[in-house]
């Protein structure tokens, strides 16, 4: 089951990831998909997506794949126990990029997830993998 878009759900994205303007595309069991839209705000000193916008919509992307729940009521939060990155192509000013994160394993608790950062023709930007806790389930904010 996806909820996409999940209009309902982009109001718990942190105050970060609304700074950075991820978009949240698709919240899943499978996966989750983060994207951004490159403006120059988020460009490094050579005129490209700057490493730590891609590390940050990875971990964002990370974090969401594993608190996935089917009670639409209930939501669940995850912290970043460790994240690795690696880069290997870059992005230009004015294209697109998203985050592709599915959880690779782990038990009711910890979880390990994984995530390609794609561009627009799914060339590959960066790999990231990551070790999450997830939180107990919460009823969602009024």
């Amino acid at each position: 089951m996806t909820v996409s878009p999940p209009a309902d759900l982009t109001g718990l994205f942190s105050g970060f990831a609304a700074y950075l303007g991820l978009e949240l595309v698709e919240y899943g069991q499978a996966q989750t998909i983060i994207a951004l839209q490159i403006n120059p705000e988020h460009l490094n000193q050579a005129g490209n997506l700057h490493g730590g916008v891609i590390a940050a919509m990875a971990d964002s992307a990370l974090g969401m794949c594993g608190t996935w729940n089917i009670d639409p009521d209930l939501w669940r939060l995850s912290l970043t126990l460790s994240l690795n990155i690696n880069y290997m192509a870059p992005a230009p000013a004015g294209s697109r990029v998203r985050a592709v994160a599915r959880v690779r394993g782990g038990g009711p608790k910890i979880y390990m997830a994984a995530c390609d950062v794609l561009d627009a023709e799914d060339n590959l930007l960066a790999s990231a993998e990551g070790v999450f806790k997830r939180s107990r389930l919460r009823r969602l904010p009024a």
